[in-house]
């Protein structure tokens, strides 16, 4: 049996929030007016929806059950826009980028992180400071699988306003909070829905994520205006804080954000009904099936580590069938045992080589194998690239060696 992952065996053990999604209500005539886009969070408009549980740190509360100054968010939609509100209490507000686009996390910044179609891959992220100055940025994959990224990658039609109770950049005036509005053109992230290749709409389930990022802060005095100021206090790292904690500082581990439902319902008591009602028909079954794949994907990770190639069964990896760790959701959810399956290399090119002419360089890959070549006949131990399954009665996922993540509807 394989050495399990150490690092997933925690965050397996980290349950993914869900939040539900209400739609925006409509006035006495049944219109949903325009939406003032001004940082304003306590504004009718928001008032009946619900906020979320208060952020935690990235790690978990278990590896560090640190409390932080209050941070929560909310959603809603109508059927043009996605609305964002997020309230960050803070005494001290303090930024200082100005430049649209610039690396943001190296100072007090708030995050969004969308991933309409769940695959973990193509994903949209917003960074903003205090004084809305915004970084957008596209991931084509997560840091982790040998990450492609699109920076910057920004929206044509995105808005976003932060309003300050208090004074920015003043360590003479104690400040309360800052709170951020963003607005989301629906149509504009079709892009990074590969699955419906639509706006969404009430049923859809979306993965999500927000991220605080926070540093210690000090009061100098500048020696040029003699006036005082914010610095960041020396040797000191900056706090994640998180909706949806990943369990490593590393924001980008999309399997663990959270699930965000699209309710028909502008009521919070009818959103909830709706998403229990999500819970109860897919969407527990559905976490169950991705914690099965995520298992498999971080120990592959540890197998490669060891073999640098990748197990084609579970027996190859597990020692056993009956070995693998997660039994007990395949048989409380009724699935059926995953699958392993060698795929070939997604990138390669076949390359004709005349016979009798030799190469130094090793060929590592051929659509068809030279009957008398005896090393090209030989099977390559294990394998460099992989699928993984697995199935319900009503659903069926399939995801790669480099975490993407794909629900295969049936034909």
């Amino acid at each position: 049996m394989t050495k399990r992952n150490e690092e997933w065996q925690y965050m397996d053990t980290l349950r993914p929030p869900v939040y539900v999604c209400l739609r925006r209500k409509a006035d006495s005539n049944g219109v949903v007016p325009r939406l003032k886009i001004d940082g304003r969070v306590d504004k009718e408009e928001w008032s009946h929806v619900p906020w979320s549980d208060a952020f935690v740190d990235i790690e978990g509360v278990v590896k560090k059950p640190t409390v932080y100054p209050l941070t929560r968010m909310k959603m809603m939609y109508d059927d043009q826009h996605l609305y964002i509100a997020a309230e960050l209490v803070e005494k001290q507000i303090w930024g200082t980028i100005l430049e649209k686009n610039a690396t943001m996390y190296h100072e007090n910044d708030f995050e969004v992180f969308l991933n309409p179609d769940g695959s973990r891959h193509n994903y949209y992220e917003l960074e903003l400071n205090c004084l809305n100055t915004i970084w957008e940025l596209v991931l084509n994959k997560p840091y982790k699988d040998g990450y492609s990224i699109k920076n910057p990658y920004n929206l044509e039609h995105v808005q976003t306003a932060v309003y300050v109770d208090g004074v920015t950049n003043d360590p003479q005036v104690e400040c309360t909070k800052w709170s951020v509005e963003v607005c989301y053109r629906l149509s504009e992230l079709v892009q990074f829905d590969r699955l419906r290749e639509r706006p969404a709409r009430a049923g859809d389930v979306w993965r999500v994520n927000f991220s605080r990022v926070q540093y210690q802060l000090m009061t100098v005095l500048d020696e040029e205006t003699n006036e005082l100021q914010y610095a960041k206090v020396p040797d000191t790292r900056e706090d994640n804080i998180v909706w949806a904690p990943t369990g490593v500082i590393d924001i980008h581990r999309p399997e663990k954000w959270g699930f965000v439902l699209f309710s028909s319902a502008s009521d919070e008591h009818e959103g909830i009904l709706e998403l229990n009602k999500a819970m109860e028909t897919f969407l527990c079954e559905q976490i169950a099936m991705e914690q099965i794949l995520d298992t498999i994907y971080y120990d592959q990770r540890t197998f490669h580590a060891t073999h640098e190639n990748y197990a084609e069964s579970l027996e190859e990896l597990y020692g056993k069938t009956e070995a693998f760790p997660r039994l007990d959701l395949v048989e409380e959810f009724e699935l059926s045992q995953p699958v392993i399956e060698r795929q070939s290399d997604p990138d390669a090119t076949p390359v004709y080589t005349p016979r009798g002419v030799e190469t130094s360089k090793k060929r590592v890959y051929s659509p068809r194998l030279d009957p008398d070549d005896e090393e090209d006949a030989r099977k390559p131990p294990l394998c460099r690239f992989y699928t993984v399954s697995i199935k319900s009665a009503t659903q069926r996922w399939i995801m790669t060696q480099d975490a993407l993540l794909r629900k295969i509807e049936a034909s």
